[in-house]
């Protein structure tokens, strides 16, 4: 009976002992089954198409000179003729701001010495101009490169945060109203009673019409002709998900 008793007691401590090691090694991919929520969730999805209401202008102005001191003054001198010149042609100041400016040497290698040897210095200064004035945006690139600037980098049409907010709001109706549609449709056909909404989810984008054919050198950009730039519209796309709870 004692040698029973012994044995039990054995086999009673090993299962608990095998309980404890199997609750402290929990596998990485386990699950519990958990009650299935009574739900319908559907996404509807909607295109605003506006046109732009903002513009982005990059406006280089690039000097070479021996040393970088030099090159520093003259960029200076033109960078200040071409923002005088764009106040006067209706720019106001918070229209234009430095987009980035830096001087860097420019090198040559020189086979003979296997060396390289500083040519002279290169000061480059991007003006970035950000306006509502999309009628007069041909007289400004005009009247920088008149100025002196000597390259018009990409023309950014976007929209402005007043009219981004504007058209957001009904993109994302228009999307809820889609996932709504489909609710009913779907509930209707599978034969269940949409009860209460759940949650609502959404989020709307647009990309900027980026005018990459804008870039230009000071020489390609005086004609004889002002300079026309014509914005496209834009579309604002939205989504929306929704999640009813449904009675059976």
């Amino acid at each position: 009976m004692e040698i029973k008793g012994f044995l039990a007691g054995i086999i009673i401590i090993g299962l608990v002992a095998a309980v404890i090691v199997m609750a402290a090694v929990k596998p990485e991919n386990s699950f519990s089954l958990e009650p299935a929520r009574d739900v319908l969730t559907v996404s509807g999805e909607s295109t605003i198409t506006t046109s732009p209401d903002k513009a982005e202008v990059f406006v280089n102005i690039e000097t070479k000179a021996e040393t970088a001191g030099e090159t520093k003054a003259e960029n200076a001198r033109i960078s200040n003729a071409v923002t005088t010149a764009l106040r006067d042609a209706g720019l106001n100041t918070d229209e234009m701001q430095t987009a980035s400016y830096n001087i860097y040497p420019e090198q040559r290698y020189d086979r003979d010495t296997e060396e390289y040897a500083i040519t002279g210095y290169v000061a480059r200064n991007t003006i970035k101009i950000s306006t509502k004035k999309l009628d007069n945006l041909g007289a400004y690139i005009d009247t920088a490169v008149s100025a002196g600037a000597n390259r018009v980098d990409n023309i950014n049409f976007v929209l402005s945060a007043e009219k981004k907010q504007e058209v957001d709001k009904e993109a994302l109706a228009k999307a809820a109203e889609v996932a709504k549609a489909r609710a009913e449709a779907m509930a209707e056909a599978a034969g269940v009673e949409l009860e209460r909404l759940v949650s609502v989810e959404g989020g709307s984008s647009y990309s900027p019409y980026i005018y990459r054919d804008a870039v230009m050198s000071m020489e390609a950009a005086a004609p004889a002709v002002d300079t026309n730039i014509m914005p496209q519209d834009l579309d604002v796309r939205a989504t929306a998900t929704l999640v009813y709870a449904i009675k059976g």
